[in-house]
C-alpha cells in the first residue's frame, strides 16, 4: 500500500495553476511542491497538508490518495478467540457511547468550531515560530 499525490489533477481542476503560484500563496517551499506532484515525497508535514487543503478547498482525501495495489491480505479467518474480543470491544464501545447524555446540535458544531480555532491558531504559532530558521527535509 502507498500513499499517493493527487496534486496534478488538483491543478487540473483549478485552471492548471503552477506550482510557484501555490508556493507563493501557501510558503510551501516550491520544491516540496514539485516533489508532491511527481511522486517522490517520501512524507508530507500536517501543516503542508493543512495549507494545500487550505488552498484549494478540499479536504486531504482530495490531496491523497492510497494505492491499495501492493496490500497483502492474510487469507487465515480471524479466531474464535479473536471475534470474542473484537465483538466485546465493539459493545463496550457502543455501552460507552449509548451512555452519553444527549447534546443539542449547536453544542456540538460549537465544540467543534473551537477545536478547528485552536488547531488554526496552533498552526499560525508553529509557522511563527519557524520564520527565520532554515529546517532541513
Amino acid at each position: 500500500m502507498k500513499v499517493k499525490s493527487q496534486l496534478s489533477q488538483l491543478k487540473a481542476s483549478y485552471g492548471n495553476i503552477s506550482n510557484e503560484d501555490i508556493a507563493e500563496v501557501t510558503g510551501i517551499d516550491l520544491e516540496q511542491i514539485r516533489e508532491l506532484e511527481n511522486g517522490s515525497a517520501e512524507a508530507i508535514a500536517f501543516d503542508t497538508l493543512a495549507q494545500l487543503c487550505g488552498f484549494f478547498q478540499c479536504t486531504p482525501n482530495d490531496v491523497l490518495f492510497l494505492e491499495w495495489d501492493s496490500i497483502e491480505v492474510d487469507p487465515t479467518p480471524p479466531s474464535a478467540e479473536e471475534l470474542r474480543q473484537a465483538r466485546e470491544l465493539i459493545d463496550k464501545a457502543f455501552a460507552i457511547a449509548s451512555a452519553m447524555p444527549p447534546r443539542p446540535a449547536e453544542e456540538i458544531w460549537a465544540d467543534f468550531e473551537a477545536t478547528v480555532d485552536r488547531i488554526g491558531e496552533q498552526l499560525e504559532q508553529s509557522k511563527s515560530s519557524r520564520n527565520g530558521m532554515k529546517i532541513d527535509d
